[in-house]
């Protein structure tokens, strides 16, 4: 049987996005830091920022785990004094995975990726991340366009960009 999932409206949304846009200058400010210095530091343009305080725009999980870092707070602090009506409808429970759609359950997909993580040489491992890209386009029909992988080597930044 499938799990009950509660989906949040889009007030409830709002809601979260507005509070956690309001702890966000709620620090910036015992922090003493202006709009225009944090903005800048996460690349973003002052008008985005002030949307992001506002809770107008929602804020992506890199560029708050970036505020936490910058503003020397847990991630967890954005949701911090949370009225408990949002932290009721933030907690609904969320989708699970059956083992059948979990890939990575599968003995042969980790044996892969931990034969992959162990190749020292970061352009052979970016040979093989491309490789494997095509095949799987190639049996799905996809067209194969190199460009759309450029900066993308798999392996999450950890090594130096490879020509």
């Amino acid at each position: 049987m499938p799990a009950q999932h509660n989906k949040l409206t889009k007030d409830e949304v709002r809601e979260i996005d507005r509070h956690v846009g309001s702890r966000l200058r709620y620090r910036r400010i015992m922090m003493d830091y202006s709009q225009t210095y944090l903005a800048e530091r996460v690349g973003l343009s002052f008008q985005q920022f002030q949307k992001y305080e506002k809770g107008a725009n929602r804020i992506s999980a890199s560029k708050l785990h970036e505020f936490a870092k910058l503003l020397d707070v847990q991630v967890s602090f954005f949701f911090d004094d949370m009225p408990s009506d949002m932290k009721a409808a933030a907690q609904a429970t969320p989708p699970s995975i059956t083992p059948d759609e979990n890939p990575f359950d599968e003995s042969e997909v980790q044996e892969f990726v931990k034969a992959y993580r162990a190749i020292p040489d970061a352009a052979v491992r970016r040979s093989i991340f491309l490789s494997v890209k095509a095949l799987a386009r190639y049996n799905t029909g996809e067209a194969v366009d190199d460009d759309d992988d450029k900066g993308d080597n798999g392996d999450n930044g950890d090594t130096k960009e490879v020509a």
